[in-house]
């Protein structure tokens, strides 16, 4: 049987490891929007958050909230269809390039109001082949 102290060790250790997984998968998901172009200000307004508060997640100050947490996970997925679909050399331009899809604005014109969905659904449908 384990000890009270021996448990709340544990439940410690895992919050730990947990905060610098967070951490670590921010920053990550960050350096990817980067890679795409996406700068700290579209960023910002991507999630509704402050840029000095993207900096403060940079710095490891502050962390981000669930709802951010969330947004940060699709603008994951958004990157690695891109990377999957597009490739390295061209994932940049699609981003900042006029789409007819998209009502001739550019993914990042969206991306920069929040409307990440609509962006990855765009690369779902290159992904089926249908022409976007």
């Amino acid at each position: 049987m384990q000890t009270k102290e021996a448990a709340k060790k544990r439940v410690i250790t895992t919050r730990k490891d947990t905060k610098a997984h967070k951490k670590s998968s921010t920053l990550k998901i960050i350096t990817h929007c980067e890679a795409l172009g996406i700068d700290s200000k579209i960023l910002s307004s991507c999630l509704a958050v402050n840029p000095k508060t993207i900096q403060r997640w940079r710095e490891g100050i502050a962390e981000p909230g669930e709802s951010a947490l969330r947004s940060l996970e699709k603008l994951e997925t958004v990157y690695q269809l891109a990377a999957r679909l597009l490739g390295k050399d061209s994932w940049k331009a699609w981003f900042h390039s006029p789409n007819q899809t998209l009502g001739e604005e550019s993914p990042v014109d969206l991306l920069s109001r929040g409307e990440v969905d609509h962006v990855k659904n765009v690369l779902g449908m290159l992904e089926w082949g249908i022409y976007s």
